[in-house]
């Protein structure tokens, strides 16, 4: 069985995203089982709106050209997109602004991964997402995108 490296603390921040995100999109936000592959399923008025994964980076938006998920998750978003025709997004929390995408959004597959932890299961097929591809989520103006205004982020987080 793999490691879980996912802590308390990751959840936590995790939470506190998708509480904003539910609060300024007014949908409620479940989190779904591990079995899933995502980690929400988003309502609005008992209706399912679609599906989210989320995740919170320890950079600011920016320090890297490309947001590099895993394509084993990318293809479980899109089989629940297939199978659900709902929505599968991806939600980032940067240090500077949190944004989301489509995962049927375009993208580049390359090798890559971790190499921090020693994990040979860090290292597999990635998808590389153009950040110009984010939207943006809260209430400031940056390059015509709505971007979360800083204090927002630090409540946030």
């Amino acid at each position: 069985m793999r490691v879980m490296y996912e802590t308390e603390n990751d959840l936590t921040s995790e939470k506190k995203v998708i509480s904003h995100v539910s609060n300024s999109w007014n949908v409620a936000s479940f989190k779904l089982p591990i079995s899933y592959k995502l980690d929400y399923a988003m309502y609005r008025e008992k209706e399912l709106l679609g599906f989210a994964e989320v995740k919170c980076r320890t950079h600011r938006f920016g320090t890297f050209p490309t947001y590099i998920i895993s394509l084993a998750k990318v293809m479980k978003a899109r089989d629940l997109w297939l199978y659900t025709h709902r929505p599968t997004i991806l939600i980032v929390s940067w240090l500077d602004r949190i944004g989301y995408l489509d995962f049927s959004s375009n993208h580049q597959i390359k090798q890559g991964g971790r190499s921090d932890r020693n994990d040979w299961q860090d290292q597999e097929p990635m998808c590389h997402y153009d950040l110009k591809d984010f939207k943006g989520i809260g209430v400031r103006k940056w390059k015509r995108i709505t971007w979360i205004d800083q204090a927002t982020i630090e409540k946030v987080r």
